[in-house]
Order: structure tokens, then C-alpha cells, then sequence
């Protein structure tokens, strides 16, 4: 009897572990194919940046560390990174760089158009058309430090990005900066707070260039003649030099109670435009945490991740 019972009570483990392993696998296989699934809406969701990079005037030791910098953030940020080719390593031959490429459909394939440039680089008529119309149609254009030391001839690019750089404060200098909108995913991570940074700071002009004033709002460097004014009225400011908590003493233009905006977020017909004065330093992009997670919650804030 007893034997009878344990070949029956064999037959029964069995039958459950055949079950068992049954489920398992039915279960394995619709968490593979889950994680399959979620991986490939990870994918799909990713978003491409094309980070143009352009020594016109002045050749900042910053341009190596921020492409790599932005290349390693949109890894974990949702954006994938494509670098312009040819960018010349000094201000030699960079009026003859060959930008060709940079036509509208080859900007097609990108969900967003990242500047750091300075002068105006050689783009034809059609290359700065097809570059404003991009962003018109819906896609995102982030500037970093010096994309407002550039395209002083073609006005359409400054009224997309909202200033034209003037003059530099200083740089190295330290400043502390107002939070001026801490929901912002470029403003967030300082929760309402000032940020004292050291970098270099910009003086923006806020008035076009007038032949009765012909040495007022010309660019240094670059002597450019400055074909446009800032307004707030055209942005969304989200930093400020906070002149009541900053030395301004060694900062030329600065007055206390003055207005000196450094970042700012706009609309752009169906885009986004995010813009940052800070990026000057080389280890800024490489080394600062705080910036680091500022320009990443921009370039996620132009590419609607956030």
C-alpha cells in the first residue's frame, strides 16, 4: 500500500513540477518579451541632437569637452548625439570649412539642432533658411555660451535664439545667479536657490546697431554690428546675474540693480529654443554637476522629453 501511495504521490510531483515549469516558462517568456517590448519604446523614444560646433572669431578650449560631454549625457538623458563633422581645431581655414551637408534634408533626420558657435560660419542663404524653418516646423535649437556670437548677418537666427551677444563681463569671474523659474528642468536641480558659479558672462545688446552711434552695439570681439535688441518680452528668462549678492566691483557694465539675463527658454512657431551663456570653461562640461544637469534639462526641455 504504502508503495502504491508513493508512486502516486511521485506522479503527482511531477505532474506539478511539469506545471510549474510550464508556467515559468510562460511567464519567462512574457517578461522577455515585455522587457523586449519596453526596450524597443525606449528606442523609439530616443531623440537625435546634431551638435554643431564653429570657431569664427575666437577658438574656445571648451569645444572638445562639450561634445564629448553632451555625447555621454544623451546616453542617460533620452537624445543620442551626432557631432558636425569638420570642425577646424584653430581659427586657420575655418572660413573655408566645408558645411555642405548642412542641408534641409539632412537636418530632416534630426529631432534637434545644438549650436556652439562663433562668427558667422560660411552657411548660404538656403543653409540658413532650411536652419530657422527647422525649428519654425517643430524641432528644438539649444545655444550654449557663444551661439550668440554668431550669425550677425542673417537676423532671422537671432530672433529665433532671442539676443545677440555684445561683450564679455569677464572671464573667470564669479557670479551668483538668480533662479528666476525653479520648475524649469534646466533650473530644477537648484531648488529655488541662487547658483554662484565661476565662468565667463555676457553683456547681450539691447538695442540694433544705429548708423548715428556707429561704435554703439558692435560685437568685441568680431566688431559684428548687432542687428537687434534683447526683450524679455520675446523670452522666458530662467537666469539672472543677482547683482545684490555679487561682487560686482571687478565685472565693467554691471550696475547694482541691473538687468543680466544668462539663460533663457522661448517658443519658436512649433519649436522649442533653450539658451545658456555658461559653457565657457573647459571643465565646466566635464567636472560641474550643477551645469552638467543644467544643459542636460535644457536640451530634454527643447526635445519635449521634459
Amino acid at each position: 500500500m504504502i508503495p502504491r501511495m508513493r508512486r502516486h504521490t511521485i506522479r503527482l510531483s511531477l505532474l506539478a513540477l511539469v506545471a510549474a515549469l510550464g508556467v515559468s516558462a510562460e511567464v519567462s517568456t512574457h517578461a522577455d518579451a515585455s522587457a523586449q517590448a519596453g526596450q524597443a519604446a525606449q528606442t523609439a523614444s530616443r531623440k537625435k541632437l546634431l551638435f554643431l560646433t564653429y570657431p569664427g572669431v575666437a577658438y574656445h578650449q571648451s569645444l572638445d569637452p562639450a561634445e564629448l560631454a553632451v555625447a555621454e549625457l544623451g546616453k542617460a538623458g533620452g537624445f543620442d548625439v551626432t557631432v558636425g563633422p569638420g570642425r577646424p581645431k584653430s581659427l586657420e581655414g575655418a572660413d573655408k570649412v566645408d558645411l555642405s551637408y548642412f542641408t534641409a534634408a539632412y537636418l530632416d533626420q534630426f529631432d534637434g539642432l545644438m549650436m556652439m558657435t562663433n562668427g558667422n560660419p560660411p552657411f548660404t542663404e538656403a543653409q540658413k533658411r532650411a536652419m530657422v524653418e527647422f525649428v519654425r516646423n517643430g524641432k528644438a535649437l539649444v545655444g550654449a555660451h557663444c551661439a550668440t556670437v554668431t550669425f550677425y548677418d542673417y537676423p532671422p537666427y537671432g530672433e529665433m535664439l532671442g539676443a545677440y551677444y555684445r561683450r564679455s563681463m569677464r572671464q573667470g569671474a564669479i557670479a551668483v545667479l538668480k533662479v528666476e523659474d525653479p520648475n524649469h528642468p534646466a533650473t530644477k536641480m537648484l531648488g529655488g536657490l541662487t547658483w554662484p558659479v565661476v565662468d565667463e558672462f555676457y553683456h547681450f545688446a539691447k538695442e540694433p546697431w544705429n548708423e548715428s552711434r556707429p561704435t554703439d552695439n558692435v560685437s568685441s570681439p568680431g566688431n559684428f554690428r548687432i542687428p537687434m535688441g534683447f526683450s524679455r518680452d520675446r523670452v522666458h528668462v530662467l537666469l539672472s546675474i543677482d547683482t545684490e549678492r555679487t561682487d560686482i566691483s571687478k565685472l565693467p557694465e554691471v550696475t547694482r540693480g541691473g538687468d543680466y539675463p544668462q539663460a533663457w527658454e522661448r517658443s519658436f512657431g512649433k519649436g522649442r529654443v533653450f539658451y545658456t551663456a555658461l559653457g565657457h570653461r573647459a571643465d565646466i562640461w566635464s567636472n560641474d554637476p550643477v551645469f552638467r544637469a543644467h544643459i542636460t534639462g535644457g536640451i530634454r526641455w527643447a526635445l519635449g522629453l521634459e
